[in-house]
């Protein structure tokens, strides 16, 4: 920002001193949001009259014929003289005379050089100049600009200027929601859950009623800047402020929770109970449980178009659901053992079994496309773009294959014990492989057979659960209760996460710098990979260490899913729901 002195406030009939603009230190964001403060002020373009004091007035020798006094030699002399010195002479000289005048004079001073650091110039320029001066500033600068005249604020509220923050992340969130109905109408979570952070119960209704109201003030006037607010609102919700309200999906009774997503209003829970459950995430309520399996779910997912829903099982099948009626629409047939692991691209499932093999299918047809063979053990994790279909197993590989003609295109070796996870980012040709051998492992497969690990990640003691990439920064999970930060192209272990006091099962990066970690020691926790800190816990269970567990977390931009249970009856098989949502201001 510029100094205070550099900008005209208001009618300018105050001095700096009369009106100053908020201290910079002491100004909160969300207080931002609401804009009071110097809203009303009038237009901050200034006439000549205005930039001219009395006392400049009886100097200003050009004004009138009348006006023309006689030059006093001296003062004439000492003006050559003045001319004749350097800038640090000058400035020296200048230092000399204003301590050795009085304060009358210096006050007589300052109303002469005042007004030239008063002028208006984003009223002066042309609009574009001044929109490009604005590029440079960040929203809080924004802010504050908008806060010194109307004509300011309508400057900087101008939306080329806000579509040019926020790198993508503006746009990234779904609309506002409600999610005041159903189960999350309840005030308290469930016994023995403990949420630190929770708005309290006595501010519930109010916050219920402000979520209603889905689009504020800003928004009509200026829509861009209103959606820049809400992702930074979102932003601190997730990392420091009162979680603004939860709800829990009771279902599966004592049984584990196997896999879960989410897609748009819908979460998907499937349980070693035969079943899969369909919930509306927005009015707190099932819509179908999922019945037809005769063995344990494993595996499911939902497909980018929304309306299917696979399954995959101990019973050797794969169904297909229809997300409109919850009606099972295929059933898929073909592998020879539990089916462990899914990956989808569009209508294309790829599916891993026990039974070695990798089998493709269209899910809209029911038609099965291929079968990959290759492993000589259970196939534990697969991923698939459309194109290239990445799979690790439990014979100490890790297979790269075209989908379309079933042939393997690279095996990749290294490991020595089973692959337990991955991550394939397809635009780099990237593939990341946690394995029970304790390392990491990053390969690019369109190096030179044998030469395709570019790093090898060791610090973990134990099998890596799960693992996040952005850019060349890695996060990983493990059982040994750790969290690491890596640089995969230095190959370095940038932080190491400790907290939990026992395996960790699930990981999700969250928005811009953030990682939340589930537990088998019955705790959420919120990291910032940044600093690696510990930013707070999120959920704790009282029967954390004595059974209860934290399975895994599902999570979009404004929502957080945990699916809780034990192995041994001491939690109830839950899923808690944590919402960090904000309206548009």
């Amino acid at each position: 920002m510029w100094p205070r002195n550099d900008v005209q406030m208001d009618d300018g009939s105050m001095t700096p001193e009369d009106q100053e603009l908020p201290n910079d230190t002491d100004m909160d964001f969300d207080d931002n949001v609401e804009e009071n403060s110097y809203s009303n002020g009038s237009s901050s373009s200034y006439s000549a009259d205005k930039l001219s004091s009395p006392l400049q007035q009886k100097l200003d020798l050009s004004a009138s014929p009348s006006r023309i006094v006689d030059v006093n030699p001296r003062v004439e002399h000492l003006s050559a003289l003045f001319k004749d010195l350097s800038p640090n002479e000058q400035m020296e000289a200048l230092t000399r005379l204003l301590s050795e005048t009085n304060i009358t004079n210096i006050r007589q001073l300052r109303a002469i050089i005042e007004p030239h650091f008063q002028r208006d110039f984003l009223s002066c320029l042309p609009v574009e100049l001044g929109l490009k001066i604005l590029h440079n500033l960040n929203g809080m600068d924004l802010m504050k600009v908008a806060q010194v005249s109307k004509n300011w604020k309508l400057i900087s509220e101008i939306d080329k200027i806000w579509k040019s923050l926020g790198n993508g992340a503006v746009n990234n969130h779904e609309l506002p929601t409600e999610r005041i109905t159903g189960a999350w109408q309840a005030t308290a979570v469930s016994v023995g859950v403990v949420i630190p952070d929770h708005i309290p119960a006595c501010e519930l209704n109010i916050h219920r009623f402000m979520k209603m109201q889905k689009y504020g003030e800003i928004f009509e006037r200026a829509a861009d800047k209103s959606r820049y607010l809400r992702s930074e609102k979102i932003e601190r919700n997730w990392h420091s402020n009162a979680i603004m309200g939860s709800a829990v999906f009771r279902g599966h009774e004592d049984h584990v929770i196997t896999c879960m997503q989410i897609h748009g209003d819908l979460l998907v829970t499937g349980s070693d109970d035969n079943t899969l459950k369909v919930w509306s995430i927005d009015k707190g309520v099932v819509r179908y449980t999922l019945q037809g399996h005769t063995g344990g779910v494993w595996t499911s997912q939902i497909s980018q178009c929304g309306r299917f829903i696979v399954s995959g099982s101990t019973d050797r099948t794969v169904k297909v659901w229809s997300v409109e009626t919850g009606k099972d629409i295929h059933t898929l047939q073909g592998h020879t053992s539990t089916v462990r692991c899914m990956a989808m691209s569009g209508s294309i499932l790829v599916t891993g079994s026990r039974d070695t093999t990798l089998r493709v299918w269209n899910v809209e047809t029911g038609q099965h496309l291929a079968t990959l063979l290759g492993h000589h053990a259970a196939v534990r994790c697969v991923q698939f773009d459309g194109k290239t279909v990445v799979s690790g197993g439990y014979d100490f590989t890790v297979k790269i294959w075209d989908a379309q003609t079933g042939r393997c295109i690279r095996t990749l070796v290294g490991h020595n014990n089973r692959v337990y996870s991955l991550l394939f980012e397809s635009e780099r040709s990237i593939v990341c492989s946690g394995s029970l051998d304790t390392s990491i492992r990053v390969w690019d497969f369109t190096r030179p057979e044998g030469e395709e690990c570019v790093a090898l990640l060791q610090g973990h003691t134990s099998l890596t659960s799960g693992m996040q990439l952005r850019g060349n920064i890695l996060v990983s999970c493990n059982a040994d209760s750790h969290v690491r930060v890596w640089d995969i192209h230095e190959g370095t272990c940038v932080h190491m996460l400790t907290g939990h006091r026992s395996a960790i099962t699930s990981l999700q990066w969250l928005g811009r710098s953030m990682v939340a970690t589930s537990s088998d020691d019955g705790t959420v926790k919120l990291w910032d990979i940044e600093r690696g800190q510990l930013i707070r816990d999120l959920v704790t269970l009282d029967s954390g260490g004595n059974g209860g567990c934290i399975w895994r977390l599902c999570s979009t931009s404004t929502l957080l899913a945990c699916a809780v249970g034990s192995r041994n009856n001491t939690e109830e098989t839950k899923v808690i729901l944590l919402d960090f949502d904000a309206v548009y201001p």
